[in-house]
């Protein structure tokens, strides 16, 4: 607790600095600077993907012979936490190639200007979260903190593919969350046997977010349903999430034991998330639509 109402305090001077529209609270935001980043046990997940996230923020690092790939940096509470994992893990930092995010939010690009100058990688982005990292500010509908303005490298398009030392991944381009929300999919090799992997980082809007009449995204709602279309066209065995807690909650230990199925092997547990999260999202339309008609009947 104590913890939190520090993260509060400090965090007071820089909300100043954040959109009116953003609907996250100084508390709020509190979370994720505070125990959402510390630090944990970093562990390898399947085959040569490893967590060296912190406690519900993820970071996760693709080992290849030729170097590494990272994708998300978390906040910038989290850098030396980061470092401390891959070091911990028996990897070199200065082997990190390639930078890559989920979506352009400071809960998980904060740390990428800190991670390049620390590694010499190369930051790869798709479109306008491209655009978001290099300008240091939040472009998404959320509209919350910024982050220290960091060059991308290569700005990627839907369907580009990422490799380095035999390790291939793949953007699918998911707006919503952010303009340039990815889900990045790959196939990794784990107790002889191969397992498709993605990473989700694109839930549909923040919850409070305006979504219809939005004047800066008038088009959200459609590009979030096309969204949830082209995800539940992935059939993943193992899906990774970027606030993780709940996701590894129970399994860490016995992903540790090598137990066979992979705990986290779920084919249809992705199938239902991306269902739920599209039911919950038509709803929060619907709730928002009802409201609006009201208003105007009130009015009338």
């Amino acid at each position: 607790m104590r913890a939190v109402r520090v993260a509060v305090s400090l965090i007071a001077v820089s909300s100043v600095l954040v959109s009116a529209q953003s609907p996250l609270s100084p508390e709020q935001r509190a979370q994720f600077h505070g125990p959402y980043s510390e630090a944990v046990e970093p562990f390898r997940v399947v085959g040569n993907i490893y967590y060296v996230g912190a406690r519900n923020i993820a970071s996760y690092l693709i080992t290849t012979p030729d170097g590494h790939i990272m994708i998300d940096t978390g906040t910038s509470e989290m850098h030396r936490v980061i470092l401390a994992s891959v070091a911990k893990l028996g990897f070199k930092l200065q082997d990190v190639k390639i930078l890559l995010s989920g979506h352009a939010h400071f809960d998980h690009v904060q740390g990428h200007a800190a991670m390049k100058k620390a590694t010499g990688a190369r930051v790869m982005a798709i479109g306008e979260d491209a655009a978001a990292l290099t300008a240091g500010t939040d472009k998404s509908p959320l509209g919350d903190e910024g982050w220290p303005p960091v060059q991308v490298d290569r700005v990627l398009k839907d369907g580009d593919t990422v490799t380095l030392g035999g390790a291939t991944l793949r953007a699918v381009w998911a707006p919503g969350h952010t303009p340039g929300c990815t889900v990045w999919t790959t196939t990794v090799q784990d107790s002889g046997r191969p397992y498709s992997v993605a990473f989700y980082a694109c839930g549909g809007p923040n919850g409070g977010v305006k979504l219809i009449g939005n004047s800066k995204f008038p088009n959200l709602v459609d590009e979030t349903l096309r969204s949830f279309h082209r995800l539940g066209e992935l059939k993943p065995d193992i899906y990774l999430t970027m606030h993780p807690q709940n996701l590894f909650a129970g399994k860490v230990e016995r992903i540790k034991a090598g137990e066979t199925p992979h705990p986290l092997f779920d084919p249809a547990g992705w199938t239902k998330m991306i269902a739920d999260a599209e039911a919950n999202f038509r709803k929060r339309v619907q709730e928002e639509q009802t409201k609006t008609s009201a208003g105007r009947q009130v009015g009338v």
